[in-house]
């Protein structure tokens, strides 16, 4: 039984073609939570191995017949969660490259326990810092911290959150589906709490070396790095603005113009610094034609 005893947290993981390095995620996860689910997301690679281990250390694995994106595989995990003989009272949400501190989850329950009796109606608790970095803060209630819009990965979702909400937005495959869940969250009256001292370790990106017409920059013979994502991600990361800009400018109007001034200065600098600068901005433009046409779930290629 793991440290969430008492408290009944499930702990859902999505994977995609995982290495060896997921079961000891999965062993350190139960030391910390009451239940694991893990989510194969139709990998391409044979895991079978790598999924029996976890079978044997006691998580509970579900296999999904084709790569439905992270909503529509967090789903099903929830999903199974909730069918579970004792159903979960929290859910939490993990990417297969994430760690959590040893005492990560008792200091999210303490958040939600705080927030709750400060009056906060909680929509998800969220880290202070993510790999070094502090997550974005809204202002206070009393005691408890607000955030911005978290990442899905180690975020804390109480069941009556989820009963009230519904589940994540499988359209959206990949990319925002974190960010969507917080909007909702917000035009229902929840909020986004923090837990300061909560820290959890996550690849935001990929670091690549600085490159102006070819050439890398290495100032006093070290060379400079930016961060920025696969090139495929641009699409969903432009296309899902535009989508959710749709759904919720008139009620977040501030958040929409702030979102897609950020996402549009980061492309800017990644396309004058980093390599593969070509691809990226089709990808984006496409997902940017896709974004006005109202066009979700998975890219179709062409």
């Amino acid at each position: 039984m793991g440290k969430g005893a008492g408290n009944n947290v499930t702990a859902v993981i999505s994977l995609y073609n995982p290495d060896q390095g997921v079961v000891a995620h999965g062993v350190a996860l139960l030391e910390q939570v009451d239940h694991v689910v893990a989510v194969d997301d139709g990998s391409t690679k044979d895991g079978r191995a790598i999924l029996a281990d976890l079978d044997n250390l006691g998580v509970q694995v579900v296999q999904l017949e084709h790569n439905s994106g992270i909503a529509s595989a967090l789903n099903a995990g929830i999903r199974a969660a909730q069918s579970h003989a004792d159903s979960p009272a929290f859910i939490l949400t993990m990417d297969q490259d994430s760690l959590l501190e040893p005492d990560y989850i008792a200091k999210l329950l303490a958040a939600y326990d705080v927030a709750t009796e400060n009056g906060v109606a909680v929509g998800m608790v969220a880290p202070g810092s993510i790999s070094g970095l502090p997550t974005r803060r809204r202002g206070t209630i009393k005691s408890t911290i607000l955030g911005g819009e978290p990442i899905q990965s180690g975020l804390l979702i109480p069941a009556e959150a989820l009963d009230a909400l519904g589940l994540l937005m499988d359209e959206l495959f990949i990319d925002g589906v974190d960010t969507e869940f917080y909007l909702r969250a917000r035009n229902a009256g929840m909020e986004s709490v923090l837990a300061p001292d909560a820290r959890l370790e996550h690849a935001l990106g990929t670091m690549v070396p600085v490159s102006v017409f070819g050439r890398e920059i290495s100032p006093a013979g070290r060379p400079l790095q930016i961060r920025t994502a696969a090139s495929y991600r641009y699409y969903y990361i432009f296309r899902n603005r535009l989508l959710l800009v749709r759904k919720y400018w008139r009620s977040q109007p501030a958040w929409a113009i702030k979102g897609v001034l950020a996402d549009y200065r980061h492309l800017a600098i990644v396309s004058m610094l980093a390599p593969g600068r070509g691809k990226r901005l089709a990808s984006a433009l496409a997902g940017v034609r896709d974004g006005l046409s109202g066009v979700s779930g998975q890219r179709v290629p062409g």
